[in-house]
């Protein structure tokens, strides 16, 4: 069992290697102890997962198929410092790891897998999201619970829809500086056309239910969070 089991339980895994045996593998020794785990072939499949699903922990094999699994995670690190990521390999070439180690991972593990080499490195990268894995306050008798898209309103739970979610989730990463229209089309509409009416209704939802006036605007400029 993996020390921390029932953590892991609300959180969602994306394993990614291009070797079938390999992820067949991990799917066995892993899937039960996460709410879910996505595996991808490569990094044009991860990339899909990563951008349409909320993902938590990344597991990544550096050689794979026309895209190496290190520039999927600088893509990854470019816009989210959040995400915990593992790689994966059989690799011991220093330009890999140099170049690994400049990319915030939070773990290795060299092949072949087995359940201890995956617990100790999934220790290691919950190290970097365990303070997610806590309610953040909002404002006062307002928390939000991340992994179980959860939002709490003078002890009552309040429904958010999916691109709610993902728009108070942006503004919550990102709350000491602007998040610009641009950010929010990329991220709560997966680049999908975004209207200004359909961004106006999103946000009149999010404050609504919120019930407080956390959300402020910069005219021209972005959206940003003012907590406690």
């Amino acid at each position: 069992m993996l020390t921390h089991a029932p953590i892991f339980k609300n959180l969602n895994l994306l394993f990614i290697d291009d070797n079938v045996d390999v992820s067949a593998s991990a799917y066995r020794l892993l899937s039960g102890y996460f709410n879910t785990m996505f595996l991808a072939k490569d990094v044009k499949n991860a990339l899909k997962f990563y951008r349409e699903k909320s993902i938590d922990i990344i597991i990544t094999d550096i050689k794979m198929p026309s895209e190496n699994g290190l520039s999927f995670v600088e893509k990854v690190r470019a816009d989210n410092s959040h995400v915990a990521i593992i790689v994966l390999t059989a690799f011991t070439d220093t330009d890999y790891l140099l170049r690994a180690a400049n990319l915030q991972i939070d773990a290795y593990i060299t092949k072949p897998l087995n359940f201890q080499k995956l617990n100790n490195a999934l220790e290691s990268a919950l190290k970097r999201i365990e303070w997610r894995l806590q309610p953040i306050k909002l404002a006062e008798n307002t928390f939000y619970y991340v992994p179980q898209k959860r939002l709490l309103v003078h002890g009552q739970d309040v429904s958010l829809g999916q691109k709610e979610c993902a728009l108070l989730e942006l503004l919550l990463f990102n709350k000491n500086r602007l998040v610009q229209k641009s950010e929010i089309n990329e991220v709560v509409w997966n680049n999908y056309e975004m209207t200004d009416a359909a961004l106006k209704n999103v946000l009149g939802e999010l404050r609504r239910k919120l019930q407080c006036d956390i959300i402020k605007n910069q005219p021209a400029r972005g959206w940003y969070l003012e907590i406690l």
